[in-house]
């Protein structure tokens, strides 16, 4: 493997490497070379931090396990969606597929669903009721798709720092947010033929 010029330095510098990999480190130093997607993330995380110190410990995870539970029970009474898992402020999904909750989207549909989450995809679907087209028009957000065995992935919804303080402030405005998330999911589910048909 080259890890030098040619190799993973055209990728990642000195400063991305854990300690295990220490003896690479010579071979990707370069002061000429610097990560600024890295510093600009790291900007970003100790403003988050920053923000977010004032609040103890013990508030931030009751506030998040309050978020998580409520958002659990929205998935699991949407038609089509399915809590997988929760892990802290991660709600992991599955979708079902064909109209029934022992199928579910594998790892290729999964990325048809996330690329429609973003998109404005109502008029794909004219069939769609006033409150599905409203989901469907509406830009959405999510964790990629992860696959979890061979035929079966998830999607998350998940509470970053930007949203927890959003939560702190306006938890109703949150949950409007995170409940359209979660009908669009639904929504696309539902219709999940006639987007791929759509060929968006």
């Amino acid at each position: 493997m080259l890890v030098g010029d040619n190799g993973l330095a055209a990728f990642l510098t000195d400063k991305e490497l854990p300690s295990c990999l220490e003896e690479w480190k010579s071979s990707l130093r370069n002061s000429s070379k610097n990560n600024v997607g890295l510093a600009l993330r790291w900007e970003a995380g100790l403003a988050a931090m920053e923000a977010f110190s004032p609040v103890p410990d013990d508030t931030r995870t009751k506030m998040y396990n309050e978020w998580a539970g409520i958002v659990k029970t929205m998935v699991d009474e949407a038609e089509m969606i399915d809590t997988f898992c929760v892990e802290r402020s991660i709600v992991s999904i599955r979708i079902a597929k064909n109209g029934e909750k022992d199928e579910w989207l594998d790892m290729n549909e999964a990325r048809d669903l996330y690329r429609w989450m973003s998109l404005d995809v109502s008029a794909a679907v004219p069939s769609a009721t006033s409150e599905e087209k409203k989901a469907l028009a509406t830009p959405a957000y999510i964790g990629q798709p992860v696959n979890v065995s061979e035929n079966h992935a998830i999607v998350r919804i998940a509470l970053g720092v930007e949203s927890l303080l959003s939560y702190t402030i306006d938890k109703e405005k949150t949950l409007k947010e995170d409940e359209l998330t979660v009908n669009k999911l639904a929504a696309i589910a539902k219709y999940f033929g006639t987007l791929k048909n759509s060929g968006l």
